[in-house]
């Protein structure tokens, strides 16, 4: 079954994480979406205020998601993403940054994370792979932004040693792979498959598809895949979407696809109160 399933499409449209969300009905969490009336606004469903979009348009399309997923605005927590590596672990102190321009996200962070209720983690994404992390033992949620630079890196290895770190047990630890762009749609060339070699020796056809000379296609949902089966996460316990960001413009923002002119999904997880 495809973990994530289109909600809500006729009016602030987004994908649930249904199968977690069934198992663990605390559990919020999934990726917004647009639908074609975006193709003639690019403010429409642009979740992210760094991109040139009109900040007020942002900040009511920050507030008809928060409606729609029942989710108080004030809770929103943002890392400022830089295709790095970093993680943060986000208490109460700093719930809520980065979810207006006067309050400023978490500087130079591409991965957070939470044991706390009623903080929700927010990340944007066109064409990157949102990875979700949940240790049902642990009660902790997190949420990665693994492009290629990320991916190399290791941001999700790195986040289950964090959730590890904190006492989860690494068979117990879920990982969801969310919509992002997929191989048919992404042609790289040596600058980006030979780190990518390096991180992952043993990478086969699934990850790295020849394309012509110095040319391949590049799976980073699977390669993501191999990297936390690597980790030591159960291949039971990880979700593997279907969607392809740049083949469904009906759907999802794309950098690729539109040259750098788009807007950015939102994707999200945290617990509600029990």
């Amino acid at each position: 079954m495809e973990p994530f399933q289109l909600r809500n499409e006729q009016a602030i449209p987004y994908f649930s994480l249904l199968l977690w969300e069934r198992e663990f009905p605390h559990l919020t969490a999934g990726i917004s979406a647009r639908n074609s009336e975006s193709f003639h606004d690019p403010n429409l469903y642009n979740y992210a205020l760094h991109v040139g979009s009109d900040p007020d348009r942002v900040l009511g399309n920050r507030r008809r998601l928060a409606e729609a997923l029942n989710i108080p605005p004030a809770s929103w927590t943002y890392g400022e993403q830089v295709h790095g590596t970093r993680i943060r672990e986000v208490t109460n102190s700093e719930k809520g940054r980065g979810r207006h321009e006067t309050s400023p996200a978490l500087e130079g962070t591409d991965g957070l994370l939470t044991g706390e209720e009623e903080i929700f983690l927010f990340s944007f994404y066109a064409d990157c792979v949102p990875l979700f992390f949940y240790s049902p033992d642990r009660g902790l949620v997190g949420v990665a932004h693994a492009g290629w630079r990320g991916t190399v890196g290791g941001i999700g290895p790195a986040m289950v040693e964090e959730f590890v770190s904190r006492g989860a047990d690494r068979g117990q630890i879920r990982a969801a792979i969310a919509p992002s762009i997929g191989p048919c749609c992404y042609e790289v060339d040596d600058k980006v498959s030979q780190p990518l070699i390096k991180a992952l020796p043993e990478a086969d056809v699934q990850v790295l598809q020849p394309a012509g000379p110095g040319k391949w296609n590049l799976d980073l949902k699977e390669a993501n895949r191999q990297l936390l089966l690597d980790s030591g996460l159960s291949g039971e316990h990880i979700l593997v979407t279907h969607w392809c960001t740049s083949c469904h413009p009906e759907l999802f923002h794309s950098h690729r696809r539109d040259q750098g002119k788009t807007g950015r999904m939102a994707a999200f997880i945290g617990k509600r109160k029990g």
